[in-house]
């Protein structure tokens, strides 16, 4: 998407819808998606709590990316077109390997709002079998009584994979924070 918005159909209005979903609060859309995804039948199922994850994180992940590809310099793709590529050739060949800095951190980014979402997993998930793991450390918190060794083992046990992921793709992430950071 944010290839076509800065590449093949510049429109500050399409930049604009779909990144108006970072203005929304997810507070103000929590009843309806509930009632929403209770109509389609996709309520307290992987699959609907999927799609609704992706979603959630569509705006943020085009507003990134979209900066990561007005930085890529229109030269090549009209070098690209003199050669006789088309869109989809030009954005396999060109724009992706150039945006994958970007990849790297909207791929962080959205894994970190995924993992840690709390909110939706409770309104949405209501079967024991597919709860997330923040629901399984809230429910280690007692209403009387917690025990607190249990709770930090289970915490640790969700920082652990967010911590293995940063630490292989950290040069990435690093290269795609920094990519816009010196002009010249």
């Amino acid at each position: 998407v944010a290839f076509v918005i800065t590449r093949v159909l510049p429109s500050k209005l399409l930049y604009g819808y779909f990144t108006l979903g970072i203005m929304i609060p997810i507070h103000a859309i929590l009843i309806p998606t509930f009632i929403i995804m209770k109509n389609l039948s996709i309520y307290n199922t992987r699959q609907g709590f999927i799609i609704l994850i992706t979603a959630s994180n569509l705006s943020l992940a085009i507003f990134i990316l979209t900066s990561f590809m007005q930085n890529i310099p229109i030269e090549l793709d009209e070098a690209a077109y003199i050669d006789g590529c088309g869109y989809f050739k030009m954005f396999y060949k060109i724009a992706f390997p150039l945006a994958k800095p970007g990849l790297a951190t909207i791929g962080t980014l959205t894994l970190l709002n995924c993992w840690n979402e709390y909110l939706f997993a409770y309104i949405m998930l209501a079967n024991e079998k597919i709860k997330t793991i923040t629901q399984g450390i809230f429910a280690l918190k007692g209403r009387y009584y917690t025990d607190y060794a249990t709770l930090c083992a289970g915490l640790m046990i969700a920082i652990i994979p967010m911590m293995a992921f940063f630490v292989i793709f950290q040069e990435q992430v690093i290269g795609g924070m920094t990519a816009g950071a010196v002009k010249g």
